[in-house]
């Protein structure tokens, strides 16, 4: 039996063989683009131009595609330039207690809607600060979870004066029963008589579905819209902004009645109608949006006639 010389034997492995046999199963990768001229060679990423005093040098013996396009064997996320550009970006960095919204009407008097702490039932003293970081002299505070619908405290170790509204919960946990819903559509059907007005079928929706947030009136009652007129004045902000400092919370779906309790003193503060307060408030470019455009028309007339006229 003889030997075929391997360099001159015909006998050859199948070429289909040698790619079932050796082919990988996943292609490589490689960060630093140093391959041959083939079709397959990955386009080099386009980078911003950076500042001479932070480019990349590029030795002498690289070649081909890394040299032509100035990159190095150093991944893109720990280049200099990249690390240099990530440092110069800004960004926001919430501040604390920055989803309640804190909002100033005018000094000294501030409006935010209420810890969710407190709103879930648990105790919490108020983190919210005044301008310059004071702690506030005066609250009111509204809220669902109050039995009685206008209570004051004062405490006797601060001095810290509190008014407490009483509020009816918008979302109830067991739906309404059909005798529930006749009764609230005719009661708004009755009060459209009045005002000459018929109750189409979008009213009728508007009546079965909505809960008084979305209708932008308020549910606080003529006493309590009263009362909180009265402790404003009571508390000596008019005269002394400087160390009289009121914070107005509110649940987070009772934003309408937050607005509405102050709403009343500010017109007479301020000298002018209900209606000039609000349109002042909701096209002022510091006023955040979402205390914008929360009382209506109809419900700026009723705040006039309890608190102004």
């Amino acid at each position: 039996m003889t030997m075929k010389d391997p360099q001159t034997s015909t006998t050859a492995i199948p070429r289909s063989a040698t790619l079932r046999r050796f082919r990988p199963l996943s292609l490589p990768v490689y960060l630093d683009y140093k391959l041959t001229n083939s079709k397959r060679r990955p386009a080099a990423p386009v980078e911003p131009p950076t500042p001479q005093r932070h480019s990349i040098i590029v030795p002498a013996k690289q070649h081909g595609a890394a040299a032509a396009s100035g990159f190095s064997a150093i991944p893109r996320m720990l280049r200099p330039t990249v690390r240099a550009s990530l440092a110069k970006a800004v960004y926001h960095h919430p501040q604390q207690n920055e989803s309640r919204c804190c909002q100033m009407l005018i000094h000294g008097l501030f409006v935010a809607f209420e810890d969710d702490f407190v709103d879930s039932g648990v105790p919490k003293s108020e983190d919210l600060r005044a301008d310059g970081g004071k702690p506030f002299t005066h609250f009111i505070s509204l809220s669902a979870r109050y039995k009685t619908p206008i209570k004051q405290l004062v405490d006797r170790k601060t001095g810290v004066k509190r008014l407490r509204l009483g509020l009816p919960r918008l979302y109830s946990t067991t739906p309404p029963t059909a005798a529930d819903i006749e009764a609230k559509v005719r009661a708004a059907r009755d009060a459209a008589a009045e005002r000459g007005v018929v109750l189409t079928e979008d009213d009728y929706y508007d009546v079965v579905f909505d809960e008084g947030e979305s209708s932008r009136y308020t549910s606080l009652e003529a006493l309590q819209l009263l009362a909180a007129r009265d402790f404003l004045f009571g508390s000596g902000l008019r005269e002394d902004s400087r160390t009289v400092r009121v914070l107005v919370t509110t649940p987070r779906d009772h934003r309408t009645d937050a607005v509405a309790a102050v709403t009343g003193y500010l017109s007479l503060v301020l000298g002018c109608s209900v209606a000039k307060v609000l349109h002042t408030q909701d096209h002022h470019p510091k006023v955040l949006n979402i205390w914008k455009d929360t009382i209506s028309e109809e419900c700026a007339e009723y705040i006039e006639d309890v608190c102004v006229l």
